[in-house]
């Protein structure tokens, strides 16, 4: 009997299938979090980010606006604000499937862009430097520093450009599992911050 095996078209389809399984579990039980707990755990979370040797000795922080029941970073971007550092937050182009960093002041120059997510306004000015810390977020992680995104890859080609950059990734510790089969374009993070642990 045939299989599946030397039809890697068949492989790559089925991987997909069970990728986007694990994402919509995680999805599921992120969504089922109250806002109270969201409110926690992002504080704690941001508290950690806050206390990182990396924070103290970074100027240029790359951050994103939380979407839904994504870990709220915003707390810590404002004091990374009032801190003097230079914050940045993602602008995303569906056409060519690209990913850009724009400078902010402050979260009055943001406004609903892509996938209804709050970008910054298109006068604010792009940053492209590799002297930078990223604030990545996911949908799930693992121990190791593998990520699952939404499926789009704006991420990874955003840091196959600029691979000298820092990656650390604020998670709910049910946005954890023990291990992700990754491709090879999936890009690792350094860390993972939950309300529980450091990874």
């Amino acid at each position: 009997m045939e299989t599946s095996r030397g039809f890697p078209e068949q492989e790559a389809a089925a991987e997909r299938r069970k990728r986007e399984a694990v994402r919509e579990r995680h999805k599921v039980l992120r969504n089922a979090m109250t806002a109270e707990e969201v409110q926690e755990k992002s504080r704690i979370i941001c508290e950690r980010l806050l206390s990182s040797d990396w924070y103290r000795n970074s100027q240029i922080i790359y951050g994103y606006y939380p979407l839904g029941k994504e870990a709220d970073c915003l707390p810590f971007l404002a004091q990374a604000l009032h801190d003097g550092k230079t914050v940045a937050l993602p602008v995303t182009d569906k056409a060519d499937r690209r990913m850009e960093f724009r400078q902010i002041t402050s979260f009055s120059q943001v406004a609903e862009g892509s996938f209804h997510v709050m970008e910054p306004e298109a006068a604010c000015p792009l940053i492209q430097t590799e002297d930078a810390v990223v604030i990545v977020p996911g949908v799930v992680f693992d121990g190791t520093g593998n990520r699952y995104g939404y499926g789009g890859g704006y991420y990874d080609r955003y840091f196959a450009r600029f691979p000298g950059l820092r990656r650390m990734a604020p998670a709910y510790e049910n946005q954890m599992e023990a291990r992700l089969a990754v491709l090879e374009t999936d890009v690792r993070m350094e860390h993972i911050y939950t309300e529980k642990t450091i990874y």
